[in-house]
């Protein structure tokens, strides 16, 4: 199935998701923060295995790259909802954490690169490209896979998740945005596998 089609129930679950960290950034309510973030990130996997399970049926091919454009969408939506609950828990919810913008700004500007790079390598319109430009694409996922869990390493062996200070709420977000986009870098690198064998 198209993201495209899926749109409206993604955005209305990253609405609910940013209100609801909100209100628990407001409570102090580290537990009904993470699951706020969860539930956001559920809702992605669950595009992502609507999207690409089905192609990894013997047989099945990929007849364009449509489904790189769709996991390119998980990917900014994930980008973009890290950013939303970064600019409205910090500056709604009473947080204090001198840094909170310029990451939020970081992940705004990761979720319009992964839009572009998609854009210019396999295009935004059926029928998509699937050759030089997507291969290209898949060393870009690959090389973000690197650095995803580079940064997931440093997170968690830092101790930065048991912080008491106010970062705590971004760390969330680093953690569970992380984790996602790392889950549909995956699911990508495995159907470009399976759609194109060596």
């Amino acid at each position: 199935m198209p993201v495209k089609r899926m749109l409206p129930t993604l955005l209305l679950a990253a609405v609910l998701s940013v209100i609801i960290a909100v209100l628990a950034a407001a409570r102090q309510s580290q537990p009904i923060f993470a699951l706020a973030a969860a539930l956001y990130a559920l809702q992605v996997i669950m595009f992502l295995l609507r999207i690409n399970v089905p192609l990894w049926r013997p047989g099945a091919g990929a007849a364009d790259a449509r489904w790189a454009w769709d996991n390119s969408v998980l990917t900014a939506a994930t980008y973009g909802w890290g950013a939303a609950v970064m600019f409205t828990a910090y500056s709604l919810g009473g947080l204090v954490w001198r840094h909170w913008w310029q990451y939020g700004a970081g992940m705004a500007l990761l979720c319009f690169a992964a839009l572009a790079a998609a854009s210019y390598l396999i295009g935004t319109r059926a029928p998509f490209r699937s050759g030089a430009g997507l291969r290209r694409l898949m060393q870009l996922t690959l090389a973000l896979v690197a650095a995803v869990v580079v940064a997931l390493i440093y997170l968690i062996a830092s101790g930065k998740l048991a912080t008491p200070k106010d970062d705590w709420a971004a760390n969330i977000v680093f953690l569970t945005g992380g984790l996602t986009v790392l889950a549909i870098s995956v699911a990508s690198l495995i159907t470009y596998r399976r759609s194109h064998p060596a």
